[in-house]
C-alpha cells in the first residue's frame, strides 16, 4: 500500500508539470485608441501554444468591461473550421484536416468585429466561462491557459473636439 501511495505522487509530480498552463491566449492589439466616427474597430485573438500541447480545437468568450464597445461579427482563423458555439458568439473551432493539431507562435484564433457604441475605455480578455462546451482543446482534453487583456479607447472624432472647443469659446463671450 505504502508503494502505491508512493508512486501516485510521484506519477503526480511528473503529470503536474504537463498540465501547468502553457497556451497563451492574447488580444491584440493591446491597446488601441479609435476615433468614434469610424464605427468599427478590429481585434486578433491570437494563441501561443508550444509544441508539446498541440490544439484540435477551442472555444471562447471574449469579456468586455466597459460600454464604448459592443461584439460584432467574428471571422475564425485560417488554420480551423467554425464550430458551433452554445452561447452564440461564434468563437469556437476545430483545427483543420490535415494537419488535425496545430502548434506555434502568434497563431490566429479570430478576428473580432468590434462596434464603437461611446466614448471611454473598454477592456477585452478572452476567457472560458462555461467548462462543458468552452476552453482549448488537445488530444488529452482540456488545458489551462494564461490571458492577456487588451484595451479600446473611443475618442470623439477632432472635428467635434474643435466644435465643442470652439463653443465653449463663443459662450464665454
Amino acid at each position: 500500500m505504502r508503494l502505491a501511495l508512493c508512486c501516485t505522487a510521484l506519477l503526480g509530480l511528473l503529470v503536474s508539470p504537463a498540465l501547468a498552463s502553457v497556451i497563451q491566449v492574447c488580444v491584440l492589439p493591446a491597446s488601441q485608441t479609435v476615433d468614434i466616427a469610424l464605427g468599427t474597430t478590429t481585434v486578433d485573438i491570437v494563441a501561443n501554444i508550444p509544441q508539446s500541447a498541440p490544439l484540435i480545437g477551442w472555444g471562447l468568450d471574449l469579456n468586455l468591461v466597459g460600454t464604448s464597445v459592443t461584439m460584432g461579427a467574428v471571422t475564425i482563423g485560417p488554420a480551423f473550421d467554425a464550430a458551433y458555439a452554445p452561447d452564440g458568439d461564434g468563437l469556437a473551432a476545430l483545427t483543420k484536416l490535415p494537419p488535425g493539431e496545430i502548434w506555434g507562435t502568434g497563431i490566429l484564433l479570430a478576428t473580432v468585429t468590434l462596434n464603437l457604441v461611446d466614448y471611454g475605455v473598454t477592456s477585452l480578455t478572452p476567457g472560458a466561462d462555461d467548462p462543458v462546451f468552452e476552453g482549448l482543446m488537445t488530444i488529452n482534453g482540456f488545458v489551462p491557459f494564461d490571458v492577456c487583456t487588451a484595451y479600446v479607447n473611443v475618442v470623439p472624432e477632432p472635428a467635434a473636439l474643435a466644435l465643442a472647443a470652439l463653443g465653449l469659446m463663443l459662450r464665454r463671450r
